[in-house]
């Protein structure tokens, strides 16, 4: 075999273990456990409502969130969320509105 060969078959075989991988719904049990995991520490943080959901369309492991929060948030958020297990970014909605910091008088 040559070196084309040899090539071609293992750009085949990495094809034929994603698409396996993708019919047997690895993809979406790794979302859902991703986002499960963001909403428990969102929760945990009181903030019910910013939501954090997976790009799925491509599939991407890149949290995006959304729902108003002030720029203490925006940072703390993207900084704590990155630690979720498999998720390589973490990013705002541009849409997402940004409430002013208010302290207390």
């Amino acid at each position: 075999m040559n070196r084309l060969s040899i090539f071609a078959i293992g750009i085949a075989a990495t094809l034929g273990v994603a698409a396996l991988w993708h019919a047997l719904g690895a993809g979406d049990r790794f979302a859902q456990r991703a986002e499960l995991i963001s909403r428990r520490t969102l929760d945990y943080y009181e903030l019910p409502q910013v939501g954090a959901q997976l790009e799925r369309h491509p599939m991407a492991r890149r949290l995006i969130l959304s729902g108003p929060a002030n720029d203490f948030q925006h940072t703390e958020l993207v900084r704590v969320l990155d630690q979720v297990p498999g998720v390589i970014e973490v990013r705002w909605d541009p849409a997402s509105p940004v409430i002013p910091y208010r302290t207390r008088p």
